[in-house]
């Protein structure tokens, strides 16, 4: 038998018996030993081949590209030939380790044809590579009911190249710590005599860009975001993003810290529409839903501080909206703040100095009578009105006019009314009581 040279011939009563003997000529390798510089065409392997070299232990051909699910390993096909029952192999054997499943890019994509059970909520690392995937098993994202490609939080989204799926709850917590899914840090920026300047070492823990891109117009609506957070409040409280800045240290640069720092750039000139934090709520058809609160500030020593760049610069500090989005109070750069009493032609505008009341009112001695102010209707008749003495007067708390209600007149309760003969006084059931004056000493 000739095994690699011509001129190298075994003798052997049997095949196995000559193979056994000798399998390379050039190399001189029996049976069971390595083979050097082979080049295996063809055939197939079991996977139960041990590979060394990779680490401190063997493990088979097989466990090692077990590590990653590929989807054409369990009859996927890229293109229209439905690949749900080769999807559900799939996850099932990510179920069992945790792993990454993999769509190997294909430029036809996938066809998943069954709307089978691909709310993906089994945790592990799906790597979809940007291939095209569509079908009933991918759901419909448009409707809110996106399965495969879209996150379980917000099923109107489609992933295009990777997701993760985690849960720490699953995972059992000690009695004190919070379980925390994937942790990114960055160990602490020191001086670094390597640098090109040496006084100077910035670092970034992590960077996410995007480009807005170009091509739209007033009629094409391009929009593009850096980071989504979203947290949906399902019964329990929650906090969608937490910035903690703790200082555990004395600061020695003689630099300032800043919890939440907005910033950015442009080319001179280009002014155009935009907000540095917009703060809005609604319910999902777009109906009016206010925060409890919009801002909460606590605990520092300036709440806001607003500054302008130069002296001729120009705009607002503050603007504030009705519902028809007409101004009702604005403060502008120069310091000149006005307010809708001013449009709305009051008799009496008052604007005082910074630490000062607009208006204040002194009796000269405990003795002095008459009225702080007093309010009148066209008839002279007293609307509202403070005395000396502190006490006050209104029209909706004492006496509000000159009426005989009837029986069908509804009221507020508490509200009275008289006439020439008559007191009327609301009860709690919206209806008058009267008694008439005769009676009243």
């Amino acid at each position: 038998m000739t095994t690699g040279n011509p001129s190298d011939i075994v003798s052997s009563p049997t095949v196995a018996a000559a193979i056994g003997a000798k399998v390379d000529a050039t190399n001189g390798q029996s049976l069971g030993q390595t083979i050097r510089s082979s080049i295996i065409q063809a055939g197939s392997l079991d996977g139960l081949q041990t590979v060394g070299n990779v680490g401190t232990a063997s493990r088979t051909l097989s466990a090692y590209l077990s590590d990653a699910v590929n989807v054409l390993n369990y009859g996927g096909t890229a293109g229209t030939t439905d690949s749900s029952a080769a999807l559900s192999g799939a996850m099932s054997a990510m179920a069992a380790n945790g792993s990454t499943l993999v769509f190997p890019y294909a430029s036809s994509g996938y066809t998943l044809s069954s709307a089978g059970s691909y709310t993906v909520t089994t945790p592990g690392s799906w790597d979809f590579r940007g291939s095209h995937i569509t079908g009933a098993g991918v759901g419909d994202p448009g409707t809110g009911t996106g399965t495969l490609l879209s996150p379980y939080t917000n099923p109107y989204l489609i992933t295009s190249n990777r997701k993760w799926i985690y849960d720490p709850a699953a995972i059992p917590q000690p009695a004190n710590g919070t379980l925390v899914a994937e942790s990114l840090e960055c160990l602490p920026n020191r001086v670094n005599s390597a640098n090109a300047n040496a006084n100077r070492n910035w670092i970034a823990c992590r960077y996410v860009g995007a480009d807005t891109g170009s091509g739209g117009t007033s009629s094409i609506d391009l929009s593009t975001e850096v980071e989504n957070w979203v947290l949906n409040v399902s019964g329990n409280h929650g906090l969608a993003f937490e910035i903690d800045t703790n200082f555990n240290a004395a600061v020695t640069d003689n630099q300032w810290t800043t919890g939440l720092f907005l910033t950015g750039g442009g080319a001179a000139g280009t002014n155009v529409n935009s907000v540095a934090l917009s703060i809005m709520h609604a319910d999902y058809n777009g109906g009016w839903l206010p925060w409890t609160t919009g801002i909460s500030i606590r605990e520092t020593t300036d709440q806001i501080q607003q500054y302008k760049s130069s002296a001729s610069e120009a705009g607002f500090f503050q603007q504030a909206f009705d519902e028809t989005n007409t101004l009702i109070s604005w403060l502008d750069k120069m310091g000149n703040r006005t307010d809708q009493i001013v449009t709305a032609k009051k008799g009496f505008v008052a604007t005082a100095p910074s630490g000062f009341d607009d208006f204040q009112a002194t009796r000269q001695t405990s003795a002095d009578t008459g009225f702080f102010i007093r309010y009148f209707d066209e008839n002279a008749n007293t609307l509202a009105s403070v005395d000396k003495s502190g006490g006050a007067t209104f029209a909706t708390l004492a006496v509000t006019n000159h009426s005989t209600p009837t029986a069908s007149t509804t009221c507020a309760s508490g509200e009275m009314h008289a006439d020439d003969s008559h007191l009327y006084v609301c009860t709690s059931t919206g209806t008058y009581k009267s008694v008439a004056l005769t009676a009243i000493q």
